[in-house]
């Protein structure tokens, strides 16, 4: 049986009135002074706060906050401006920006955020998506100078295109208000660890732009920085870093991997600790195979590897050899397929993985003859430390997939398993699993596939995994409406911390 729901403990009770009060009186403050481009307005918000600050401690107002911004609400039909400024107080030390985007009706400019952050000395963690710019960052770099993560992600806004007649835009083409003068400023920020941006640089369609030049002067110049999203970091590591012993990255992405950037990885970033490489569709300058064979033959020893668009060939296969003792998260998105050899080898050669995602699961009728060169074995300890599970594909046959990862899995948490085939019942299989392994671990289930499901081995999850709190299954002409109604109505009556989802296929079962 599921956990049961705990009941809300009387700081977040509180917490809630406190967000209720506060969010009246902006509504008050407004109706009585008008919007935040009135002075007396901002003179009220200022005041306000200062009551708020002398009556609870700024941890409080910040947990107000954090819940606020941690929660789905509907758009705010009042000035916004007025709310961010009486929360954003001089000791705040942690401010996101994402979850209050819907409720930005008005258009707040940089003079907006400059104003607010110019006091902001205290903060660590920042977030300005999709509202950030080059003037923003200049009062960041000068000001907020505690910060270890911050989300540079630029503002947006259509081009706009004039003609005699009318005004109008090209949607495919953005104005980016972030372009190497921001990266400039930031680069003052040396305690960053984090920085989240862009992930990839368009060609010049409007405002200002950053490069490949400007992020790696913010790299070399950030010496604590582990993980920053930008898609095309072997380029910018393999180049122009003579004058760099070693770099603190622990996060790579490589969307166009040569094996000259493995190189550049493996020289410059020795504690890297997850490599995510895509390779491209089109390319001339390297095979795939030459970037798994540098791969395989160099120093890294990393253990999150996420590989996309790789073909699972025998140099795969080399690579999983040499380098899987040392990964504990496997992520293969193959262009072709994944046969039942590919993850019986994976099993084999990885043995201390805890969390597998394989996409593009296929039938063994195409497996590629060069894999059989890699000699398989039995053992009872394949995938006995998986903690996740993710499988998807087509046509692929879980009879032999999903005993073969679950037997020996005895710690699964998360399971989820999505595919595209004629449906068939799955019953048995999952039964076959159970009797070896009851899945006592499990926290999620998610059984998106034309395999059907009864309501009996729904019921089996809910009954005997003690820890299970998210359940997703395909419904079909077993599991009616009523039914799943009727098991909502349980999971409720019984105050079960248990979210069921269901979703309606049609179509007859093969």
């Amino acid at each position: 049986m599921p956990p049961h729901k705990l009941p809300r403990s009387l700081f977040k009770i509180a917490l809630g009135h406190v967000e209720a009060l506060v969010n009246l009186s902006c509504r008050n403050i407004e109706k009585t002074y008008g919007n935040y481009d009135k002075n007396k307005c901002r003179q009220e918000v200022v005041l306000h706060q200062e009551y708020l600050l002398s009556h609870i401690p700024g941890m409080v107002l910040d947990e107000v906050f954090e819940m606020r911004t941690a929660g789905r609400l509907e758009p705010s039909k009042h000035d916004i401006r007025i709310t961010l400024a009486l929360y954003m107080h001089n000791n705040m030390r942690k401010f996101s920006v994402s979850n209050w985007l819907a409720d930005l009706k008005y258009d707040l400019d940089s003079v907006f955020w400059v104003e607010r952050l110019t006091s902001m000395h205290n903060l660590v963690v920042l977030n300005l998506h999709l509202v950030c710019t080059d003037e923003i960052l200049e009062v960041v770099g000068t000001n907020c100078l505690k910060l270890e993560q911050i989300d540079i992600v630029s503002k947006l806004e259509p081009v706009h295109t004039i003609n005699e007649t009318h005004k109008n835009f090209n949607a495919l083409k953005l104005k980016f208000f972030v372009s190497d003068v921001g990266l400039r400023y930031l680069c003052n920020c040396k305690l960053l660890r984090k920085v989240t941006m862009n992930r990839i640089l368009r060609s010049h369609l409007g405002g200002c732009m950053m490069t490949i030049s400007g992020i790696r002067a913010l790299v070399k110049s950030l010496p604590h920085l582990q993980n920053i999203t930008y898609d095309d970091m072997g380029l910018v590591i393999s180049e122009e870093m003579e004058d760099v012993k070693q770099l603190p990255l622990t996060h790579l992405s490589d969307y166009h991997p040569r094996p000259t950037h493995i190189a550049a990885a493996a020289q410059l970033c020795c504690n890297l600790q997850h490599l995510c490489l895509w390779f491209p569709n089109q390319t001339n300058i390297c095979s795939a195979t030459d970037v798994l064979e540098s791969l395989a033959s160099s120093a890294l020893k990393v253990p999150i590897l996420e590989l996309i668009h790789f073909p699972f060939c025998i140099e795969m296969a080399h690579l999983l050899e040499r380098k899987g003792s040392f990964l504990r998260s496997l992520l293969v998105e193959n262009m072709d397929y994944i046969s039942l050899r590919v993850v019986h080898l994976i099993g084999q050669t990885c043995p201390n993985l805890r969390n597998l995602h394989l996409k593009q699961l296929m039938e063994d009728s195409k497996q590629s003859s060069s894999l059989e060169l890699c000699e398989l074995f039995h053992t009872e300890h394949m995938f006995r430390n998986l903690r996740c599970l993710y499988l998807r594909g087509w046509n692929w046959n879980p009879a032999e997939v999903l005993p073969l990862c679950l037997q020996q899995a005895k710690q699964l948490e998360t399971l989820s398993v999505v595919d595209m085939f004629p449906q068939k019942y799955q019953d048995d299989v999952m039964a076959h699993i159970i009797s070896t392994n009851p899945l006592q671990e499990l926290k999620a289930v998610h059984i998106l596939t034309g395999r059907i499901l009864s309501v009996t081995t729904i019921r089996y999850f809910i009954k005997h995994c003690p820890k299970l709190t998210e359940l997703s299954f395909v419904q079909n002409a077993n599991i009616t409406s009523t039914q799943v109604k009727k098991l909502c109505d349980e999971v409720y009556q019984k105050n079960l911390d248990l979210e069921i989802y269901s979703m309606e296929m049609a179509g007859p079962v093969a």
